[in-house]
């Protein structure tokens, strides 16, 4: 799961998710260590915190 942000991602989150059993990881494309944070959860799964904004690609007018 990706969460677009818009913005860097504040350590007091960082440390939030690893008190909540988050481990930070390495993503396995560094475009995600690149532009954001990738944790996994308790579960095994992957979520990655973007610094960036989502565009679905369409312009809108």
């Amino acid at each position: 799961m990706v969460l677009y942000l818009e913005n860097a991602v504040e350590e007091e989150i960082i440390h939030r998710i690893q008190a909540a059993g988050g481990v930070h990881v390495a993503s396995h494309n560094p475009y995600w260590d690149h532009n954001g944070v990738t944790f996994t959860d308790p579960d095994g799964y992957l979520c990655v915190l973007s610094t960036r904004s989502w565009s679905n690609g369409v312009e809108t007018l």
